[in-house]
């Protein structure tokens, strides 16, 4: 009776320190891929898709909007509008460069939608004017200025870039990630973590569950409709309380790139896992730093 008693506060500590993932002698916990985001341009409008390739760099394609003259990066903390910009890829193997990406603005905008080749090759790329100091943060990165799949188009008014200018309000450049590789920055779990990504912030991928998403969207919701402010009282800084009383929270709002979902998954879950391989045949991932999201 003792022994029985001992292994099951063994087990249940278990569950407490690793979450949900092994439980004891139960079966492994199923779990599932909910949504697929891309960023196809950095501070830009997401996109749902239903498979995306990926490589060390990160899931495909990562372009960056910098500033024409200092080249450093433009994100939403700078402008906000750019969150209305919106690139949607649609893929075609059968086309030269694997398909498009369509980039389109509001429609009260008077900017007209432009594409821009999916996957260019190493032969186009050489035909693009070339910067040698995109600067994301502490790290200055080459590139190549995109142009668009309009042969006739020349470096100037008409380009992704002096479309973007203007719906920006300042010159600005769109750049695709050159050869030269941006590595990450080890962490204290992986001192000799040896890997590289595009214009991402931080890493490469970011991974993150519906059970966050849904504790968090009900801690909004408690201090919208939470009139009190006493001590106790749940508050969250800078809340505008009459836009989220009702409005709904989307996963979209914090970019993650993989959305998992499982029964008996508990909110940030996610936090505790070291590694997560999808399927069977496709690799394992490792799980490296927590991502503490910008305001916007």
């Amino acid at each position: 009776m003792f022994i029985a008693l001992f292994i099951w506060l063994l087990l249940k500590i278990f569950r407490a320190l690793f979450g949900r993932l092994f439980i004891g002698w139960e079966p492994v916990v199923a779990l599932e891929i909910t949504k697929i985001l891309v960023h196809p341009i950095k501070s830009c409008k997401g996109t749902s898709v239903q498979e995306a390739r990926y490589s060390p760099e990160g899931v495909e394609v990562e372009l960056v909007i910098v500033d024409a003259k200092t080249h450093v990066a433009i994100t939403a903390r700078d402008i906000s509008k750019m969150l209305l910009i919106h690139p949607n890829i649609h893929t075609d193997e059968s086309e030269p460069y694997g398909g498009v990406i369509e980039v389109s603005f509001p429609a009260d905008s008077d900017c007209e939608a432009f594409y821009i080749p999916l996957r260019p090759t190493q032969d186009l790329l050489e035909t693009w004017p070339m910067v040698d100091n995109a600067k994301v943060w502490k790290s200055n990165n080459d590139g190549y200025v995109v142009q668009s799949l309009n042969p006739d188009a020349a470096y100037g008014p008409g380009t992704p870039s002096e479309t973007l200018s203007i719906f920006l309000g300042r010159s600005v450049l769109l750049v695709v990630k050159g050869p030269r590789i941006r590595w990450v920055q080890p962490t204290t779990s992986f001192p000799e973590l040896k890997t590289m990504t595009a214009f991402q912030d931080g890493y490469p991928i970011l991974v993150a569950t519906d059970s966050s998403l849904e504790d968090i969207a009900k801690r909004v919701k408690l201090a919208a409709n939470t009139e009190e402010d006493g001590e106790d009282t749940f508050k969250i800084h800078g809340l505008d309380k009459d836009i989220w009383k009702e409005k709904e929270f989307a996963m979209e709002r914090f970019r993650p790139n993989i959305v998992i979902s499982g029964e008996g998954l508990v909110a940030y879950d996610e936090e505790r896992w070291e590694e997560i391989e999808v399927g069977q045949h496709h690799g394992k991932m490792l799980l490296v730093s927590l991502c503490h999201r910008c305001q916007v």
